[in-house]
């Protein structure tokens, strides 16, 4: 069994160590400081998971394409490729696409399930896959 060190006025201390030195055996509910990703992180009964802290993103727009009613893919469409396409509001005609449903990322590229339409503007907000925080003063 651990421990738990309070103080009244310096915080509290938590269990810390690198990825590798994870428990192998760890309750629902566990959390620890983990030195290799500076986060810290709870056991949801399945796996570790990253406490996410509140902060902003530096949500860009990104790929600017027309549709010409018969191209599906679009190559070298994002800057930099997104790490989840649920990370990514696309547009289409000023249209919210739904990732899975009508639109797949594979590195910087996008295909459509079906063609935009001839005239139509496509482009995404990215930024969304990190956030940046505030150091707390």
């Amino acid at each position: 069994m651990g421990y738990f060190l309070k103080s009244k006025t310096a915080g509290v201390s938590t269990a810390s160590g690198t990825t590798a030195e994870r428990p192998t055996v760890a309750g629902k509910g566990t959390f620890r400081f983990n030195s290799d990703t500076t986060r810290m992180e709870y056991y949801d009964g399945t796996a570790f998971r990253s406490v996410t802290p509140q902060g902003t993103v530096a949500m860009t727009r990104d790929g600017n394409v027309t549709g010409d009613g018969s191209a599906t893919t679009f190559n070298n469409f994002f800057a930099t490729a997104p790490a989840d396409e649920n990370n990514v509001i696309v547009v289409v005609g000023n249209v919210v696409q739904e990732p899975d449903q009508a639109f797949t990322i594979s590195g910087r590229n996008i295909t459509f399930t079906s063609a935009p339409p001839n005239t139509h503007r496509v482009y995404a907000f990215v930024g969304f896959d990190t956030t940046t925080t505030s150091v707390l003063s």
